[in-house]
């Protein structure tokens, strides 16, 4: 099956703050509609769907860098700037 991938602001480590979070009709109960389960009342659960974004490769520059590394860190940054990369939609 075909993935995809959303890219949004990470939300505090509350879920009511989360733009896929909705109240029920019952009383101070949330639904998180990555998954569709109740969310627990609380901090973020273990079962949350959302990861921050993985840092980027810093530049090598001592010169005894593998060049296997160093293009691996090229595509890697440069997969991060596209996932990054603002729509002009």
């Amino acid at each position: 099956m075909a993935k995809a991938v959303l890219v949004m602001d990470m939300p505090e480590q509350v879920c009511q703050k989360c733009t896929l979070c909705y109240e029920t009709e019952n009383d101070d109960e949330y639904l998180c509609c990555a998954t569709g389960k109740l969310l627990p009342d609380g901090e973020k659960p273990d079962w949350c769907p959302l990861r921050e974004l993985p840092e980027k490769i810093p530049d090598l520059k001592s010169g005894y860098e593998d060049f296997s590394v160093s293009i691996s860190r090229v595509g890697w940054n440069a997969c991060l700037d596209e996932i990054l990369e603002e729509r002009k939609e």
